[in-house]
């Protein structure tokens, strides 16, 4: 006999209820997805520091949060939002890297901490190229002393990364002609130097409109004896 005052449960219930453990999670996830783990960023030196943004989605049904960012050096800084990201919605790895004197191609993992027990731990890249946007090569043309006065070229190329989307060569000179040719329009020109006499001593003044950078000038010489 059933002790008094307790009810005798249905035995289905509790054969029902580990099914419905296991249903639980998959009612209610969090999943991460990177729109790319490898993102590239150019700097030149004078910046001080290279900026690149790392996108994420939360594909799931449950709130992500980013719990800590690691890098491996100190020029490096990755902050996330501080926020949960809901289901459907968007979040941010925001970094930075110290250009200081640098120069080349640097690559810097960034170790990223959520609450996605499917993605608790992400590796991501940042390749940060130090460069200057625009060089010219050479920033010297020399005829000597009985060369024929025979056009010579400067090459004005842009780094990667980089869109030049205009040039303004100048000489105040009236002994030196330049004519501007387009190789690849927004990354390599030809600038041809052709001097109309002797004892030449004179400037190119070159300025780059680089897009999202402010105008610089550049100086190439030309001296015939």
């Amino acid at each position: 006999m059933d002790a008094p005052g307790l009810l005798c449960p249905n035995p289905d219930v509790f054969r029902r209820f580990p099914l419905l453990l296991l249903l639980l999670p998959a009612l209610a996830h969090a999943d991460l997805r990177w729109d790319a783990t490898t993102v590239f960023a150019a700097a030149e030196p004078s910046d001080i520091r290279a900026t690149a943004q790392f996108l994420f989605a939360n594909t799931g049904s449950y709130p992500i949060k980013v719990t800590s960012t690691h890098t491996n050096c100190g020029c490096t800084a990755a902050i996330a939002d501080s926020h949960s990201i809901p289901p459907g919605q968007k979040g941010t790895i925001n970094v930075s890297f110290k250009t200081l004197t640098r120069r080349g191609l640097y690559e810097e993992p960034i170790r990223i901490d959520t609450d996605d027990p499917t993605a608790k731990e992400s590796t991501l890249l940042l390749r940060v190229l130090v460069e200057y946007p625009v060089e010219l090569l050479p920033t010297l043309l020399f005829w000597q002393p009985g060369e024929p006065l025979t056009a010579k070229v400067i090459r004005i190329t842009a780094g990667d990364g980089f869109n030049v989307k205009a040039i303004d060569a100048t000489c105040p000179d009236p002994a030196v002609d330049l004519h501007l040719d387009t190789i690849k329009p927004g990354a390599d020109y030809k600038l041809t130097v052709t001097p109309k006499g002797q004892n030449v001593r004179a400037t190119i003044t070159v300025k780059p409109d680089i897009e999202g950078k402010p105008q610089r000038v550049l100086i190439a010489h030309v001296r015939v004896s």
